[in-house]
């Protein structure tokens, strides 16, 4: 009888450690999620990439354009500049991002940079569904957020994102779901901050490999709201070029041409 409790205890204690083990194996924090997100598909030096910008209301397309964007990563900061190069009525518009709060937007018309702060950051980008706050995600740059974990099935994680500054917050939040084999945020839904009601959804496409990196070659940002939606595709990407040492300057933005 004793053995027998003996033999029944040994089993609990290796169910339980076994448990445990399991548990510490799958269990992760939001921030953890993120981390890794950004690890995996934000974690490049440099980054020079084409997108070609196609905006629809309803299924009738009503332009495209083509930009030139360029992203550095120093330390915990995401600087990007990035230039319209076609058509030419907006040709040379630049949209400058400094980090810490820094923006600075350049029309050619007026020969002006202005700074783009407070509000005017939840304002559309240049007619599209993204706000200028939005285009961070393109570069998987979540810092203005804080991330938890609400809930987890077998293909994802879902997250709840919510904005450190309430006061400048565009959504009330936002939930990223991250596919668990491989860490892609492969959709983001953004809730209005008046209604709490869902806003508009971001879907990623076509995860592809580059050498040691990857990225999507399709985004779709869609507005449940007015039926409208901006579809980006991402070409000829190049990574951890050795970058001019103005090229996040407003000198810069100015120019004709960009200098990267």
């Amino acid at each position: 009888m004793i053995k027998g409790k003996k033999k029944a205890l040994i089993v609990l204690s290796l169910v339980t450690i076994l448990s445990l083990g399991a548990t510490s194996a799958w269990a992760m924090t939001g921030q953890e999620v993120i981390d890794e997100v950004k690890d995996r598909y934000g974690n490049f030096d440099s980054q020079v990439v084409t997108l070609t910008t196609q905006c629809f209301e309803g299924e009738k397309q009503i332009n495209e354009r083509k930009i030139v964007l360029v992203s550095q990563n120093v330390g915990d900061l995401t600087r990007s500049v990035l230039q319209f190069q076609s058509p030419a009525d907006v040709k040379g518009v630049g949209l400058l991002d400094q980090g810490d709060d820094q923006m600075y937007m350049y029309l050619p018309e007026f020969h002006k940079v202005r700074r783009i702060a407070g509000s005017a950051k939840n304002g559309s980008f240049m007619g599209t569904d993204f706000t200028y706050n939005d285009l961070s995600l393109i570069n998987y740059d979540s810092s203005d957020y804080q991330s938890e974990l609400i809930k987890e099935d077998n293909q994802f994680y879902h997250l709840e994102l919510i904005d450190k500054d309430q006061a400048e917050a565009d959504y009330a939040k936002l939930l990223m779901f991250v596919r668990k084999n491989d860490f892609f945020p492969t959709r983001v839904e953004f809730y209005a901050k008046d209604t709490g009601k869902l806003k508009k959804v971001l879907t990623a496409y076509d995860l592809t490999d580059y050498g040691k990196y990857k990225l999507p070659q399709k985004l779709v940002m869609e507005d449940l709201t007015t039926q409208h939606k901006t579809v980006i595709y991402l070409t000829d990407p190049e990574f951890d070029r050795q970058l001019d040492k103005d090229t996040f300057s407003e000198r810069n933005l100015r120019r004709s041409r960009l200098r990267y």
